[in-house]
């Protein structure tokens, strides 16, 4: 589905990631984890084409996409749920699932879509007609993972899906990241919640100072000893 190779990106010439390579599978849930500021959510806006490489590339079905803009990637299937929601708040909850859907011309599956947000989040179904920000925080969360989902991406990355959630909802969050996959699609998932994020991922990237610096499968990771001392507090 999609193969990273060793991309650097950096902000103001100061680098921010340093020959990342990453590969996903196609119906894989794969998480980057690491500290803060380490480089994980500059390598998914990397991917989405909101940051500009500085080398390496970015393929997508074996297609290379690097040079092609964000909003082009969306309509080859690449969807990006940036941290802190970034909706619409003025709007409906209705109102920003359907631009989230803008670039599919399937009127059915944008509506089979949008059932399925109300059916796995009801309260997004009972709020359809009420502003996106007097949402709660899991709330909006929720809109904003299903919004992404209103794109019919074939590749979905999450950015920190569970912040600034009540610990109530987290683990609604993350049972719904496993039945996006149930519905063929793949997830690259960033998340502050080390071992949740490892729970459910069949791989794992851990990455420090831009650089991945160790892989394996989500269970091989939770039970590494260098990975439980320093994100796990064990």
């Amino acid at each position: 589905m999609l193969q990273v190779r060793n991309i650097q990106s950096s902000y103001r010439r100061v680098p921010a990631i340093r020959d990342i390579s990453l590969t996903l599978n196609r119906g894989e849930i794969v998480a980057l984890v690491g500290g803060n500021g380490n480089g994980k959510s500059t390598t998914l806006r990397a991917v989405a084409g909101l940051n500009a490489l500085d080398g390496g590339s970015i393929l997508l079905k074996g297609q290379d996409i690097s040079a092609v803009p964000a909003h082009e990637r969306v309509k080859r299937g690449l969807v990006l749920v940036p941290e802190g929601r970034r909706l619409f708040p003025r709007l409906t909850v209705e109102q920003n699932l359907m631009l989230g859907g803008f670039t599919t011309s399937d009127a059915a599956k944008r509506e089979q879509t949008l059932q399925f947000a109300y059916d796995t989040f009801t309260v997004l179904g009972e709020r359809r007609r009420q502003q996106a920000g007097t949402l709660s925080g899991g709330e909006q969360q929720m809109l904003a993972m299903c919004r992404g989902l209103m794109s019919q991406p074939d590749l979905l990355m999450l950015d920190e899906p569970s912040w600034g959630v009540a610990p109530k909802l987290v683990t609604r969050i993350f049972e719904t990241i496993q039945l996006i996959r149930q519905r063929g699609i793949t997830v690259l998932l960033v998340e502050q919640n080390v071992h949740r994020a490892l729970e459910i991922a069949d791989r794992g990237y851990v990455i420090q100072t831009g650089r991945v610096v160790m892989e394996g499968s989500g269970q091989d990771l939770l039970g590494n000893d260098e990975v439980r001392q320093a994100y796990l507090g064990m």
